[in-house]
């Protein structure tokens, strides 16, 4: 004798056998999954990289604007002394002035390993009600001068030692400013005294170009631009071009992170040209 199952009841067995996830779902369901993980991976480390690369790019260009923008003042406040001309000072006074300050600025890449040294003033609106005294370490400099303005006879002028302040005088502090790149960066040292200390990293190059005039009573540059300069054309600086290349791997600019950057500007001399 033999009994058929109900049809209800079959149906329901069966159901309950087809019923959720077989191994083959469950194995695409795991292998999207992972996709989309990995998409997003990808994407969280595509937003890192170029965070990294903008950062990189923006620190050199800040590093350049910085750079710059110090050498340029640097070289604005060559040659001024307020309202002393040193050049037509009389022999007399003149013989006081240290020779170091005949030539303000000097470089040579070659015999001082490219060393821009220049004298420059320190701004200053200091004024005086009453007789007093002052020096250069007051000021942070390595030269101090004291003049009334009126009288170039009257003209004080030391390094080490006070001078008398009169009530009127006008104070004009001069300091030395050495600049130099080694081991791609830029390097500086105030007043010959002490050892460099670094400013900026990442210089991949910094190449000076210096504009003379044909002489000493001309304003206007004549001819190119020269690598080098003497000691006696010091006086026929008329302006000095600045190319400067950052990266972030200035040992190798073309294997960096972001690409080299390279900034040119020409700054004039102070009270040298028109």
């Amino acid at each position: 004798m033999t009994f058929a199952l109900h049809s209800p009841l079959k149906a329901s067995l069966m159901a309950r056998r087809c019923a959720g996830f077989g191994l083959i779902e469950l194995m695409i369901a795991l292998t999207l999954g992972l996709v989309l993980v990995m998409g997003v991976v990808q994407v969280f480390i595509a937003s890192k990289q170029t965070l990294v690369v903008q950062r990189a790019a923006a620190t050199l260009q800040e590093d350049a604007r910085y750079l710059l923008g110090r050498l340029s003042q640097e070289l604005r406040m060559l040659n001024m002394y307020g309202c002393l001309d040193l050049a037509r000072l009389p022999e007399s006074i003149r013989s006081a002035v240290p020779p170091a300050l005949e030539a303000p600025i000097s470089y040579s890449a070659g015999s001082t390993a490219g060393t821009l040294t220049l004298i420059t003033a320190v701004p200053n609106a200091e004024i005086f009600t009453a007789d007093t005294t002052r020096s250069a370490s007051n000021y942070g400099a390595r030269w101090l001068i004291v003049t009334n303005c009126r009288d170039t006879d009257d003209l004080r002028i030391a390094s080490a030692d006070e001078l008398a302040v009169r009530s009127g005088d006008l104070v004009i502090p001069l300091r030395q400013v050495e600049y130099r790149v080694k081991n791609h960066a830029l390097q500086i040292r105030n007043n010959g005294a002490g050892n460099f200390q670094t400013l900026i990293e990442g210089v991949a190059d910094l190449s000076l170009g210096f504009g003379l005039a044909a002489s000493a009573d001309d304003r206007q540059v004549s001819g190119g631009y020269m690598d080098e300069i003497a000691a006696a054309q010091a006086q026929l600086v008329r302006s000095v071009k600045l190319d400067l290349q950052m990266s972030d791997n200035p040992q190798s600019p073309e294997d960096g992170q972001v690409r080299a950057q390279n900034f040119m500007q020409v700054v004039a001399i102070r009270n040298r040209i028109d």
